[in-house]
């Protein structure tokens, strides 16, 4: 791929995307390019329907462009076919999505624990990285609990924790908040962004949630299909706090 940036995780060269309903053919991204960094919350802004939603499947390949390239962790994407993709995914991406996507009826660890049956890890090793990416989001206490147990904000962190378990170096996460209040919202971004600092993550949120315009280090504005602005935070944002008592308990 050319002209790539030397210190970039994910990138993307020229990428276009349309979708075709009977007679009518929408373009929904029109000829991106750009790179992401580790370390870093890449925030992906717009209104609804700007493409950015696309953009996220795209560049965790969950969709192939009509055109152009997606490099993610030195990989190809468009080189790999069906089952190396999924492999990819499985093994270095987590995602994180708007409506939770939990199981009911399992609790908090066990929901972390099951997709790392899948990398090949033995049970007390799954188990260990289940309680510890549970703890890290403020959710040790209740790791025990199934989600009808849980809130909102309960239930993202624990969302959260089964993709970090994962030890990804790509973290997706689509409209993470819009679900949430403003006092869980704030939670979850914060907790996001302690992920890229801490673990050196690839995390590429996109989000119409102004909210998160300020917690971010970089803010990509989209509108329909086309990137219009590229903000890198001049301050980087502060650590977020360690949690409390009163974030352990939010609704």
């Amino acid at each position: 791929m050319a002209d790539s940036a030397p210190n970039a995780s994910l990138q993307a060269r020229h990428v276009a995307k349309s979708f075709v309903s009977g007679r009518l053919r929408s373009t929904v991204l029109h000829d991106l390019s750009l790179d992401i960094n580790p370390g870093e919350l890449t925030l992906i802004s717009g209104p609804s329907g700007c493409g950015k939603s696309t953009l996220l499947a795209i560049l965790s390949g969950l969709q192939r462009p009509d055109q152009g390239q997606v490099m993610a962790l030195g990989e190809e994407l468009s080189r790999l076919d069906q089952h190396a993709l999924e492999r990819f995914r499985l093994r270095h991406t987590g995602f994180v999505f708007q409506g939770f996507n939990l199981f009911p009826a399992l609790n908090a660890l066990e929901q972390v624990e099951l997709p790392l049956s899948y990398l090949g890890l033995t049970p007390a090793e799954a188990r260990r990285r289940a309680t510890a990416s549970l703890e890290e989001v403020g959710m040790g206490p209740r790791m025990q609990l199934r989600p009808s147990e849980l809130s909102g904000g309960e239930k993202q962190r624990v969302a959260i924790a089964r993709a970090l378990a994962k030890e990804p170096g790509l973290l997706f996460a689509d409209e993470p908040t819009s679900a949430l209040d403003a006092a869980n919202g704030q939670i979850v971004i914060d907790i996001l962004h302690r992920i890229a600092r801490s673990h050196g993550t690839t995390v590429l949120c996109v989000s119409h949630d102004p909210r998160l315009v300020g917690h971010a280090d970089r803010v990509l504005s989209m509108e329909d299909g086309r990137i219009l602005s590229d903000h890198v935070a001049a301050v980087p944002a502060p650590p977020a706090p360690p949690f409390s008592a009163s974030m352990e308990s939010s609704a």
